[in-house]
């Protein structure tokens, strides 16, 4: 495996819909980080075929990535926390699978840590879009 210094988990639960749309974003991630990106995605006892289309879709992308499947539905902060122990990246960021926050904020937080000006950066969504 390629070593990386960036590393993106995703926790997984009843996203099969947007996972076409995740792969395009991880894929402009991976070319706006010069291919500095590893991805983590962690399968949350899905009920959904979430598990299957990465299954998939995952040995056709450009960007190295784990695929975590957990026995059932943990909930969304012990999937993260899989993800992170499995994470190789020297900086880990999270994003939800459903693409709420926009995607653009995982450039911003990984080049703030780069900085060594800040060993953790968080943010916190205002609102949420129902479509």
């Amino acid at each position: 495996m390629q070593s990386v210094s960036q590393s993106l988990v995703i926790p997984i639960y009843k996203n099969a819909a947007n996972i076409p749309d995740l792969l395009v974003v991880l894929r402009r991630l991976h070319s706006e980080l010069n291919g500095d990106l590893e991805v983590v995605l962690v399968v949350d006892g899905s009920p959904d075929n979430a598990l299957q289309l990465l299954q998939n879709a995952l040995p056709e992308q450009p960007y190295p990535a784990q695929l975590i499947e957990l026995s059932r539905n943990f909930g969304s902060f012990p999937a993260i926390r899989h993800g992170m122990a499995a994470a190789r990246g020297e900086a880990i960021a999270v994003m939800a699978a459903d693409l709420q926050e926009p995607p653009e904020l995982i450039l911003q937080f990984f080049a703030a840590l780069r900085t060594d000006q800040a060993d953790l950066v968080l943010g916190q969504r205002s609102g949420r879009s129902r479509t």
